[in-house]
């Protein structure tokens, strides 16, 4: 019981964090462009402020929503396993809690929400389940004696 209990405790806890990047400003794609923008700058390739950032900034926001949403699908994958429907509940945990999160984000000035961010939470939460299901399947491959090769 004490492991459950600490297993959605992880679960909770991520979903704050997540929640917290909606909440504050500093997270704004404005924000985060000016960010990237500073760090270019003192890069030898970087050019600080002609416009390079805008297709890094999208694409270094959009792998974000991929991480985050892929770390709360494994982590309530971890919360529900052993139980059979485990990767499909992980995977509707996650996407529904990345509805929610943009509907949140639709009430914060300087967020937007759109649909869009949802397929790409979604799409995160979806690989990292079917990274941990492979890596289930070469684990359990490889403890598993009779299944060795043996030559």
């Amino acid at each position: 019981m004490k492991g459950k209990i600490q297993r959605w405790s992880f679960v909770v806890l991520w979903c704050i964090v997540i929640y917290c990047f909606s909440e504050f400003p500093l997270f704004t794609g404005e924000n985060t462009k000016r960010m990237l923008e500073a760090v270019l700058g003192y890069l030898p390739f970087g050019h600080g402020g002609d416009g390079a950032s805008s297709p890094l900034n999208f694409i270094v926001r959009k792998l974000a929503h991929l991480t985050e949403f892929g770390i709360l699908a494994v982590l309530v994958w971890r919360a529900l396993e052993p139980m059979r429907l485990a990767y499909a509940g992980a995977w509707l945990f996650a996407t529904m809690y990345a509805v929610t999160d943009e509907w949140h984000q639709s009430f914060e000035p300087g967020r937007t929400a759109t649909p869009k961010d949802v397929a790409i939470d979604s799409c995160g939460a979806l690989l990292a389940l079917i990274g941990v299901f492979l890596y289930m399947c070469w684990k359990k491959k490889e403890h598993d004696p009779a299944k060795r090769d043996v030559s």
